[in-house]
């Protein structure tokens, strides 16, 4: 995929599912691939049950405007979220969402990619459904191209407890792996 610049992303989910995070490591990834970032996130009055916001801008160009408008990139991980922030998408751009956030009825589209999200995460083992944002930030690099993944590494090293590091490391793996598997459904006839 080729973004434009500046890019406009969205992190979406229920409070507790790790957008804040999400958006944070972006945003460091950002810096350390030697662009300018804004940050910024949101979440309602119910903080840990309803949904939840992270913003990132990213650009090689001083950014003026600092504030998301209408995101390139967005990614879903529950339904209230993908119903509250999961639109408006800017042309071209490109949604990621959890298979169990997406309506019925609406399907994997040239501008939505539907995955597996949550489960993937969850079959890395016990707490696993933890790291489930960072299963999202490995689709959301492979499939953008927003940010490096030597960089995405790079700040998951510098935020993630040590403790939970080798966990969220096989996590960010297995989101790469995921949209790889996409890119190889993509390709065949």
């Amino acid at each position: 995929m080729t973004l434009g610049d500046p890019v406009q992303i969205r992190f979406a989910g229920t409070g507790g599912q790790g957008v804040m995070l999400a958006g944070v490591l972006v945003a460091e990834a950002g810096m350390h691939d030697g662009l300018h970032v804004v940050s910024t996130q949101s979440y309602g009055p119910e903080a840990r049950l309803g949904a939840a916001k992270s913003e990132v801008i990213l650009s090689r160009h001083e950014i003026v405007l600092p504030e998301v408008r209408v995101p390139d990139v967005t990614v879903c991980l529950s339904s209230d979220a993908y119903r509250k922030h999961g639109r408006p998408l800017a042309a071209g751009g490109l949604r990621i969402v959890d298979e169990r956030a997406i309506p019925p009825g609406e399907e994997s589209t040239p501008d939505t990619v539907v995955l597996p999200l949550l489960a993937t995460a969850r079959d890395l083992g016990p707490g696993g459904e933890l790291s489930a944002n960072v299963v999202a930030l490995g689709a959301f690099v492979a499939l953008s191209g927003a940010v490096t993944e030597t960089s995405l590494r790079r700040a998951l090293r510098s935020r993630v407890k040590p403790a939970l590091l080798e966990q969220n490391e096989r996590a960010f793996a297995a989101g790469l792996a995921l949209a790889a598997g996409m890119r190889t459904l993509a390709s065949q006839p």
